[in-house]
C-alpha cells in the first residue's frame, strides 16, 4: 500500500498525485512509468512518474479521468492509500547533450516534460 501524500486538481478531469513510494523514487530514472492497482479489484494501469523527491521518498503521477480506474483513482484524497504501486519500469531513456532543443507535447503527456 502506498499513501497519498498530496492530491492537486488541475482541472475538471486532470490531478497530480504525490505518492509514497521511496524505492522507487531513488531508482527511477527519465523515461521510467509505474503500473498501479488503486484497489484489488482494480485493472492495472501504466502511468508515467511526472517527477520524483528523493528526500520525501514520493513519486509524482498526473492522471486524466477518463475510464473506470482513473476515475476511481481521481477520487481518492490525501491521506488514502493505492492497492499496488510497481516500478520503476520500461527503458530508461538515454539523453544527450544536444544544446538547445525545443520539447513539444499536448494534453496530459505533457506533464513529465515540464
Amino acid at each position: 500500500m502506498n499513501k497519498i501524500i498530496k492530491k492537486v486538481q488541475y482541472s475538471e478531469k486532470v490531478f497530480r498525485f504525490d505518492v509514497e513510494a521511496p524505492l522507487i523514487a531513488k531508482s527511477r530514472k527519465a523515461g521510467n512509468f509505474v503500473i498501479i492497482r488503486v484497489d484489488n479489484n482494480s485493472e492495472r494501469m501504466p502511468l508515467t512518474i511526472a517527477d520524483a523527491d528523493i528526500e520525501k521518498g514520493t513519486i509524482t503521477l498526473v492522471v486524466q479521468k477518463v475510464g473506470l480506474s482513473s476515475t476511481k483513482l481521481c477520487a481518492l484524497n490525501e491521506g488514502d492509500e493505492i492497492h499496488d504501486v510497481v516500478g520503476p519500469l520500461g527503458n530508461p531513456t538515454h539523453i544527450e547533450n544536444f544544446g538547445t532543443v525545443i520539447c513539444a507535447g499536448g494534453g496530459v503527456g505533457v506533464a513529465p516534460m515540464l
